[in-house]
């Protein structure tokens, strides 16, 4: 690409607020029509199972045959893994919400319901796991703690690296990624029964470090910027540092997207809601370090001169 590039990144700035408004508004829709996020069991509480036939099984039966033993509240999934162990013909995980005092009498109940249809020989519970409600709730609590925490020394270590008002920037970047990551997640969670996991926390984590860095190398240019071009408009300015720093953010990006698509495609079934929340942060802070981190720059330094005027006046 080249450096002479003259993209207006700062005169659409508006019609990428709008954009940005739009989805965090349909993503917050999604989460009501749901009445909450769809959180996974990790969060819920309840009964897991993963089993392995040594035969093909119609999943749909099996479903049926669950319901028949008086199971409610259960989710069933095909298994797909492509590292899984070549003997299983058909994979399943049943996922059921309950309390701690009924764990042993779901699995018993599920037990007995695949042992009847389809003979105890004909299958093996490669994992079965249990975990209580109030677990689960800590776990919630610990998971908004991290995001609060790291975004509250980012703003310090901004502050000091830059200037505060570049802190508030990279935050209101940040709350930006993880809001529309999260309306996107619910969006899934609504039409593929996408759920809300521990591996998607540290996803979401990993964007916020993903996000802040890419944020960093266009703040890093215009602070380099006011120096050499001196006199130069300040929104010209920051629209030039965008444009210079872009070869870079992009190669950043696309060489970061490869790899997690490619973990997406051939990761299996274990870690594909991180591939897939890294998938949708990614795209979502490299978008944010250009149409939302830079303008709130440019917003609150407009601020700062109107408030200088009216003093002056």
């Amino acid at each position: 690409m080249s450096k002479n590039r003259k993209i207006d990144f700062v005169g659409k700035r508006k019609l990428a607020a709008i954009l940005s408004i739009t989805v965090i508004l349909i993503g917050v829709l999604f989460i009501v029509i749901q009445k909450g996020l769809n959180y996974n069991i990790e969060f819920n509480g309840g009964y897991l199972m993963h089993a392995g036939f040594n035969k093909t099984i119609d999943i749909a039966e099996l479903r049926n045959t669950i319901q028949k033993n008086d199971i409610k509240g259960f989710q069933l999934q095909e298994f797909s893994d492509n590292t899984a162990n070549a003997d299983y013909k058909t994979e399943v995980v049943i996922k059921v919400e309950t309390n701690e005092q009924n764990v042993k009498e779901i699995e018993s109940k599920i037990i007995a319901a695949l042992d009847e249809k389809y003979g105890r020989d004909t299958y093996e519970i490669r994992q079965a796991s249990s975990i209580g409600p109030k677990i689960g709730e800590e776990l919630k609590n610990s998971a908004v703690q991290a995001i609060f925490w790291s975004l509250l020394f980012i703003l310090i270590y901004i502050t000091i690296k830059f200037q505060f008002r570049y802190g508030i920037a990279a935050i209101v970047a940040l709350f930006h990624d993880v809001a529309i990551t999260i309306g996107v997640l619910s969006i899934l969670g609504y039409f593929f029964d996408y759920e809300i996991s521990l591996s998607v926390i540290a996803a979401l984590l990993t964007i916020v470090g993903y996000s802040l860095n890419d944020t960093i190398v266009v703040f890093s240019r215009i602070r380099e910027n006011i120096k050499t071009l001196e006199g130069m408009d300040f929104e010209k300015l920051v629209n030039v540092s965008i444009n210079e720093t872009l070869s870079r953010t992009l190669l950043t990006s696309l060489t970061t997207l490869f790899v997690v698509f490619v973990l997406f495609l051939f990761g299996g079934e274990v870690i594909r809601g991180l591939s897939i929340t890294l998938l949708i942060g990614v795209i979502v802070g490299t978008y944010s370090s250009i149409f939302v981190a830079s303008p709130v720059v440019i917003a609150w330094n407009n601020m700062t001169k109107k408030k200088k005027k009216l003093k002056k006046a």
